[in-house]
């Protein structure tokens, strides 16, 4: 498979990456955090990371709602979300005993996943919480989908008993969001080039669709029968969805960007290289076939919303990408 794929990006990729956001109050919007998958350093006296986000605030560490990492260097708690939230507020429930331990523990939020989240940017530092007490930060719409609380320390613990994140999704355009064989995806109302369409999920998603099996490609022929905006619309290109199909720039043989196995195919046709577009879709208008298109071609597109834990995504570079 190829490491890394380059391509200039579509200028529309860059309106609405500057588009005006509003932040609003926490009381207004969803606590998100239980719907993450949470992680840390290490554990000790059963003090899993899953515990801060069971919607339990009780401070007593006894009645197990309460994470513990073991004693360490710089210990950390992570929080993976399902996809990219602009994150208004987060709160943070301390225990009732030893509550000197979040004190100067950083709040980090950003879309890296490298280091456990540790490089992200910083959305607050905790100077203290009281024994027992819940304290609110303001992120003023920082983006991400991954949230690290870390201590910088020679030797200590970091535990907390409910932290919640209040948030609502970054991605600025609608979508028709579905279940694909247990995989959820959206598929998006705006009409991008492949690469621009690629960049979008990556920011807003996890990855361009990969279709791994006939029952993944029945269940996305399902998906988009049932997409009015794709149905409705008059335009000649309607039927024409872009996912994470590439071909290799010097060859005949595709690859999935999310780093899937092309175990599975379902082309219209066989393909002569060299007179063929290198990105590849599905033709929602011809029996669902998938099919190359002009990279450039603005085409709908069907993201998946969740992080692909078997997968390996390949790289991509925009030479004109601000």
């Amino acid at each position: 498979m190829a490491a890394a794929c380059k391509a200039a990006c579509c200028v529309s990729f860059l309106m609405w990456i500057l588009a005006d956001f509003t932040v609003y109050p926490a009381e207004s919007l969803e606590n998100v955090a239980p719907e993450g998958i949470a992680s840390q350093s290490s554990t000790a006296f059963l003090g899993v990371a899953s515990r801060a986000v069971d919607g339990n605030r009780d401070p007593e560490y006894a009645d197990g709602s309460c994470t513990h990492t073991g004693g360490e260097p710089n210990p950390w708690w992570s929080l993976l979300l399902p996809v990219v939230y602009r994150v208004s507020t987060v709160s943070i429930t301390n225990r009732n005993v030893a509550s000197e331990r979040l004190n100067n523990a950083e709040i980090l939020i950003g879309n890296s996943l490298e280091n456990n989240g540790k490089n992200n940017p910083r959305c607050a530092v905790i100077s203290s919480i009281p024994p027992g007490g819940t304290e609110s930060f303001n992120c003023t719409g920082m983006t991400g989908r991954m949230l690290t609380v870390k201590v910088s320390t020679s030797y200590g613990f970091l535990t907390m008993c409910e932290l919640e994140i209040y948030g609502e999704p970054a991605a600025p355009s609608p979508s028709f969001n579905a279940v694909v064989m247990g995989r959820r995806v959206a598929v998006v109302q705006k009409k991008l080039c492949w690469s621009d369409a690629l960049l979008y999920c990556r920011e807003h998603y996890w990855d361009l669709l990969s279709v791994r099996s006939e029952q993944e490609q029945r269940g996305l022929e399902e998906v988009l029968r049932n997409t009015t905006f794709l149905t409705n619309d008059p335009s000649v290109s309607s039927g024409h969805v872009w996912l994470g199909l590439r071909r290799r720039l010097m060859g005949s043989s595709w690859f999935w960007m999310s780093g899937a196995s092309v175990s599975y195919i379902y082309w219209k046709e066989q393909h002569i290289w060299q007179v063929t577009s290198p990105c590849g879709g599905v033709d929602a208008g011809d029996s669902f076939y998938w099919r190359n298109f002009p990279c450039g071609d603005h085409l709908y597109f069907v993201c998946l919303k969740e992080f692909e834990k078997n997968g390996e995504r390949v790289e991509f570079y925009s030479f004109t990408r601000q």
